[in-house]
């Protein structure tokens, strides 16, 4: 474990300015001790410290800018999009299963199915906004996809996973990039995962957030202000709405019968457009469907 954490304390020593071998020692000493509760502490302390003497340090920038705060905004409008600092206890490879979840205005339980209160349309609102974590957003995810938590393990099982999905991915993926370390090395997984989940989305299904969300106030996030974070979250978001409207209270035999009905449908639709001497674009989009 403390192995795993110097590596990615070096990576992102290497992305942002030199640190104190000294500050990345301690780290390391108290992450081996007392994993990522430990390191918590010792951060609150250090942000704490940072605003009370107004330092602006590399050390204390990354400490203060890493709780994982509910807000993605940068000091300047003018200047383009806020590029979050790398949140350092989503390198813990237990944090998916201890990290905070749902302990703020965010509805979300690790324990059980997804419900319709926590893919309602005010809970997607929340995603997009930033108000709440990276954790819930994925946490909610891996609930629709299927994904079950084991509470006396604490750990995420493929209990209930659409079958296409879980030949790919066993354990549930990282859709958001919660560490928020974007180098190809550390990010490549996460936009991975994350653009297989996009692919699974029907084209008529594309501009659902939008459309659900359009109503509330949300019209979509303007391109200066976009974060890989952002896009990530309204794709999620998205995915959520299509899972709600289309996937949400069907067993796999039944979706696999919509899905035939759907075909010869359009089959017929097809055929019927060459009776009448018009022209038919058979190109579709690739969609790879989770189940």
């Amino acid at each position: 474990l403390t192995s795993t954490y110097a590596h990615h304390l070096l990576k992102i020593t290497m992305m942002t300015s030199s640190w104190p071998t000294a500050l990345a020692a301690l780290t390391i000493a108290i992450l081996s001790q007392g994993g990522v509760l430990a390191f918590q502490t010792a951060h609150q302390s250090f942000a704490a410290s940072c605003s009370s003497s107004r330092c602006s340090s590399p050390v204390h920038r990354l400490l203060a800018s890493g709780s994982d705060a509910s807000t993605d905004k940068s000091d300047d409008d003018n200047v383009g999009p806020d590029i979050l600092q790398p949140f350092v206890p989503a390198m813990d490879p237990t944090y998916s299963a201890r990290g905070p979840v749902g302990e703020g205005k965010f509805i979300i339980s690790r324990t059980g199915p997804p419900t319709a209160e926590e893919m309602s349309n005010e809970q997607m609102l929340k995603i997009v906004k930033i108000e709440c974590n990276d954790l819930e957003v994925n946490t909610l995810v891996w609930k629709c996809l299927g994904y079950r938590f084991n509470e006396e393990e604490e750990k995420w099982e493929p209990t209930e996973v659409f079958p296409n999905w879980k030949e790919r991915f066993p354990d549930p993926p990282d859709f958001i990039g919660m560490q928020r370390v974007y180098s190809r090395e550390v990010d490549q997984p996460s936009l991975r995962s994350n653009q297989a989940l996009v692919r699974s989305i029907p084209p008529g299904n594309k501009q659902s957030l939008k459309t659900q969300l359009k109503p509330i106030g949300w019209k979509g996030y303007n391109y200066k202000e976009l974060t890989p974070n952002k896009t990530r979250r309204a794709q999620c978001a998205n995915w959520i709405v299509f899972f709600r409207e289309e996937l949400f209270g069907y067993t796999v035999e039944e979706l696999k019968e919509r899905r035939r009905l759907r075909k010869e449908a359009e089959a017929a639709a097809e055929a019927k457009m060459r009776e009448e001497g018009k022209e038919v674009d058979t190109w579709k989009p690739p969609v790879k469907e989770v189940f």
